[in-house]
């Protein structure tokens, strides 16, 4: 009976054993490696371990899967929800959301690491080997440097070294070899040209400076405003010759009486000394206000040969939308300081002829710009285009001053400049003014970057000076003049237009914050 007990006693506890050791084999096999598990209930998700990622404020929108904050492992849809499955653990976003909302909390898809795979582009995901994530650096928020997390202000100043498209002129001044005859002295084409004809003036090399401002709006991040300006000082080109009756100083124009080419002297041997000046000038300004609109924009990993690593890299496109002015100031005088050497019939005489015109331009403008960051590196593009008003304005004056016997007279008109063309001209004419422009940038600080680039300007439709010149002139009119004279009224005024640009290398910085 004793015996039968402890044989029923042992029986039970070897059964006991060898069901919980089958309990606890199945226990473990069910595990992941210390993953919690998580239970997926309809229309609902509750996540092991919730906190690893942050929640939207106000879940809108396309889902966060678009974004290159999280964009590996699986992903599962339960209800409304969005489930991404990571190893070794699981991490849910709950509802889709709108980009737009919460760019502070998450960074806006601006994670330096993205969804490439890299794990050594910033703070967040390995040491980074610029000392620092571009878009998420320890004591800021990353909002200076990160293109894809637009809130922030900027300002930029650069100094502009740029050449414009030279101005053309009719050959205003020119010389003959002594002892040329006086009816063949300075007369073309058997003349030489000292100023004017075929040589473009105003083409050297002109100093100004842009500057720009903007900001993004706190309430629409994609959504910016930016101002611009850009000046050159006066671009003055003067020329001066003068003789004591040695040399053949004379200038040119088309007798419209004769229908042959003709001359002024201004010095020549035995008969007159003088002096010939020309002053040209030209003055450009411009202005602008721009919406900038966020298109795009991503981020992710590169590789930098000169950090030998992996760096953040991002890229954004933007459109614009804004008024564009500009308003080319431009003149051209020529002077004539004549003294004769006739003792017979002395005197002096001053001629001046003033030709000046103003160009300004008003319209919409349309543009795309397109930026770049790889490590401390950067690239902007830009293409604008213009269209608008150009109003034109050409004013025309002369005079000449006579002193002879100690009496001075001073009639309107000089040689280019009479009676038949002299005045103010206004008209307005459609006009074009594309842009195109890129610059390379370096991040010196968090908040300061180092800019060098090339700008080309194009204006369609201006008015020039040497352009409003008609070298046809009827000699009968110069003061004093024939009041008889009713034919051949000329020199006259015609709108002449041509096209206008701007080209050249620029240097500056940007700050943001």
């Amino acid at each position: 009976m004793e015996v039968t007990v402890v044989n029923r006693l042992t029986a039970l506890l070897l059964a006991m054993t060898i069901a919980g050791g089958n309990a606890f084999g199945q226990g473990q096999a069910s595990g992941r490696s210390g993953t919690p598990s998580v239970r997926v209930a309809q229309g609902s998700v509750v996540p092991a371990r919730s906190s690893s990622v942050p929640r939207p404020n106000r879940p809108t929108g396309r889902p966060v899967s678009h974004q290159s904050l999280i964009s590996q492992g699986d992903t599962g849809t339960v209800g409304e929800e969005v489930v991404y499955d990571y190893e070794p653990e699981s991490v849910v976003l709950g509802e889709s959301y709108d980009p737009n909302e919460g760019l502070a909390e998450i960074g806006g898809g601006c994670t330096s690491c993205g969804g490439g795979g890299c794990s050594s582009c910033g703070d967040s995901c390995g040491p980074s080997p610029l000392g620092f994530d571009l878009c998420n650096p320890g004591g800021f928020d990353g909002r200076q440097l990160c293109i894809c997390l637009p809130s922030h202000g900027w300002a930029s100043v650069e100094y502009l070294m740029w050449y414009q498209s030279g101005m053309e002129t009719p050959a205003l001044v020119t010389t003959s070899p002594v002892p040329t005859a006086q009816n063949l002295a300075g007369v073309l084409p058997l003349a030489t040209t000292l100023y004017g004809g075929n040589n473009d003036i105003l083409s050297d090399r002109m100093s100004g400076t842009r500057v720009r401002f903007g900001w993004w709006f706190a309430n629409n991040p994609n959504l910016g405003i930016e101002g611009e300006y850009l000046g050159f000082g006066t671009r003055t080109e003067s020329f001066d010759r003068q003789s004591n009756g040695a040399d053949i100083l004379a200038r040119p124009f088309y007798n419209a009486v004769t229908g042959l080419e003709d001359s002024e002297l201004v010095s020549y041997p035995g008969l007159l000394s003088g002096r010939v000046r020309t002053e040209a000038t030209s003055k450009l300004d411009g202005a602008a206000v721009r919406f900038k609109r966020l298109l795009c924009c991503s981020s992710g990993c590169g590789f930098s040969p000169i950090a030998c690593g992996p760096v953040p890299s991002q890229s954004r496109i933007d459109a614009t939308l804004g008024w564009r002015y500009y308003q080319l100031n431009e003149g051209l005088s020529i002077q004539e300081d004549l003294t004769s050497l006739n003792t017979n019939n002395p005197g002096s005489f001053v001629l001046n002829d003033r030709f000046r015109t103003l160009n300004q331009f008003n319209g919409a403008e349309l543009g795309v710009q397109w930026a770049g960051r790889r490590g401390y590196w950067s690239l902007d593009m830009l293409m604008r285009l213009g269209i608008g008003n150009t109003r034109q304005r050409v004013q025309i004056d002369g005079t000449t001053t006579t002193t002879q016997n100690g009496v001075t007279t001073a009639a309107n008109g000089g040689l280019l400049a009479q009676r038949t063309n002299i005045g103010t001209y206004d008209r307005n004419q459609f006009g074009i003014a594309p842009e195109l422009g890129a610059t390379l940038g370096y991040q010196v600080t968090q908040h300061l970057r180092l800019t060098a680039g090339y700008s080309f300007i194009y204006w369609s439709n201006v008015v020039r000076p040497g352009d409003q010149i008609d070298t046809t002139v009827n000699p009968n009119l110069l003061p004093p003049e024939n009041p008889t004279q009713t034919a051949f009224l000329n020199p006259r005024f015609a709108f002449r237009e041509t096209d206008y640009w701007v080209q050249g290398l620029s240097l500056g910085g940007e700050y943001r914050w």
